[in-house]
């Protein structure tokens, strides 16, 4: 599912490389009855995971380092159900990071990194 706009901490990020996974988390539960039947219960969790790839300056790659390092960020997005930002309490973490240009254009920003990230509601 691709997000119109996805921010952390306030700052819109750049467009992802491809769609953006986004899950929401469930919680089955099953238990026996007096009767002896089994019955199932799944209630929606609304704890949210979103996860994509980037291709990012060394500029955005120390940003998104920071907010790895920091104990919380706000991961604001439009949730499928409603039609505003909602705001989510996130920990975000770099799954991996790969240098794949040096450019002598981007000596400031030391070339461009492929990375993939993952923030996880708390």
């Amino acid at each position: 599912m691709m997000f119109q706009e996805l921010k952390v901490n306030g700052i819109v990020l750049p467009r992802p490389d491809d769609d953006l996974s986004f899950k929401n988390a469930k919680k089955k539960e099953e238990y026996e009855t007096e009767a002896g039947t089994t019955q199932v219960s799944v209630t929606r969790v609304s704890k949210i995971t979103v996860s994509g790839d980037w291709t990012v300056t060394g500029e955005w790659l120390a940003k998104f380092r920071a907010w790895e390092r920091a104990s919380t960020v706000t991961v604001a997005c439009f949730y499928p159900s409603e039609t505003e930002l909602s705001d989510h309490e996130c920990q975000l973490s770099i799954e991996k990071e790969e240098h794949i240009r040096y450019s002598r254009d981007l000596l400031k920003v030391n070339g461009l990194y492929k990375i993939s990230v993952k923030m996880e509601e708390l």
